[in-house]
């Protein structure tokens, strides 16, 4: 199949003003991947109420987003739900056409045996989804049909059977970097998320992403400095970009450590 004869690759991604860089980062990620059409929506403008009950509310400010994505969709074709929080190492088509086999929607299982399944990479048969993210929170959630916990980690709106752990798990890879076996690295761990944190073991990468999209346009270094006003990315960020790729890991070990002495990650969702 020619690529001006492919159906565009439609990917939903969950992201709030904070994570605006790492969402630019994983569509360039995405693109240098593969020759695919691809189209992106970051639903920034998507609207909820919040639950009733506090042990429901939302671990982000994105979390029920990928719940309006088969009406965005208009209740048609396939969609591709991803975290902002992640990069793409190989052609996004290879995920894409997985083959559903009937399943409304495919995840993949946990890469991390200590940690329980996310369902962060979504592949979505929008045909089958007559989702509708207000009603699944005030006659889901309020009404005491299933938990947050259940919604976010079970897709406990859908009958079971429904949500098949048919992607393999390198589409979905915690914090975790295996060369020519990764296919998306994840940064889930949020104390450590590379725009947030000198310490992720695999920040590097990440970092070098970023470099590359200051250098081709795709994120400004004022976007950046905005970021860190705000308390979205570590004070450092910038500095170590500035020095020499060899010495970087050096830096981040030592000075950059020293620099970001004091700043909280995530402090948005920590009042």
């Amino acid at each position: 199949m020619s690529r001006a004869s492919e159906e565009p690759i439609r990917i939903f991604i969950g992201v709030d003003e904070t994570q605006r860089i790492p969402a630019k980062l994983f569509e360039r990620s995405v693109r240098l991947c593969t020759d695919a059409p691809v189209i992106f929506d970051r639903m920034e403008e998507v609207t909820w109420p919040y639950p009733k009950d506090k042990k429901n509310f939302p671990g982000t400010n994105f979390s029920f987003h990928r719940f309006a994505i088969p009406k965005r969709a208009g209740y048609r074709g396939r969609a591709l739900y991803v975290d902002a929080d992640m990069l793409v190492l190989k052609d996004i088509r290879d995920l894409w056409n997985t083959r559903m086999n009937g399943a409304a929607a495919l995840c993949a299982s946990s890469s991390d045996p200590k940690k329980r399944r996310q369902l962060s990479v979504l592949l979505l048969d929008c045909a089958q989804l007559d989702w509708d993210v207000e009603k699944i929170i005030t006659e889901g959630l309020d009404a005491g049909k299933y938990t947050y916990d259940d919604l976010l980690y079970n897709l406990a709106n859908e009958p079971a059977g429904r949500l098949r752990e048919s992607l393999p798990p390198q589409w979905n890879s915690l914090d975790k970097l295996e060369p020519g076996k990764t296919n998306l690295i994840h940064y889930t761990d949020l104390e450590k998320q590379p725009w947030l944190s000198a310490r992720h073991r695999f920040g590097w990468l990440w970092l070098e992403h970023l470099r590359d999209a200051l250098r081709e346009g795709v994120v400004t270094r004022a976007e950046v400095e905005e970021a860190q006003a705000k308390g979205w990315a570590r004070p450092s960020l910038l500095r170590v970009l500035d020095i020499p790729r060899p010495l970087w890991r050096f830096y981040e070990k030592t000075i950059s450590r020293r620099i970001d002495k004091g700043f909280v990650p995530h402090q948005e969702l920590r009042g």
